[in-house]
């Protein structure tokens, strides 16, 4: 069977148009829901915080004690509104304190700064300015 040209070019106009119908839905991140945020407790160890949340999906090799968390859902092709983040210090395997959107208020209000909690202990010893 022999297609002729208007048929063909009919057949590559709706082929073409299926892309502007169909975007898909693109997922960035793992989904936090309200009830594992709850369940965040200052003093958690990184695993057990791993265990709750998952692996990180933003891991920063220059500081190994700060974990983003982030989760974006859009269409493709479209622009994506900045997600709602959380991110959480350690210090000394233990979980000291959260921030964004998403950050539980038991670890908000710990007061600690991330110079804070990514700084060497220097033995309680005074520096000079």
């Amino acid at each position: 069977m022999r297609l002729s040209l208007p048929t063909a070019l009919l057949l590559a106009a709706l082929l073409s148009a299926c892309n502007l119908l169909y975007k898909p839905e693109v997922q960035q991140g793992d989904p936090l829901t309200p009830e594992m945020i709850a369940a965040l407790k200052p003093g958690m160890t990184k695993r057990q915080v791993r265990l709750l949340l998952g692996s990180p999906p933003v891991n920063d090799v220059f500081h190994p004690d700060r974990w983003d968390y982030l989760y974006s859902v859009g269409k493709a092709g479209e622009p994506i509104p900045p997600p709602p983040r959380l991110t959480l210090y350690f210090k000394d395997d233990a979980l000291v304190r959260a921030e964004g959107e998403l950050a539980p208020e038991a670890l908000k209000e710990s007061g600690n700064t991330p110079a804070e909690t990514s700084a060497p202990d220097n033995g309680g010893k005074k520096t000079a300015p």
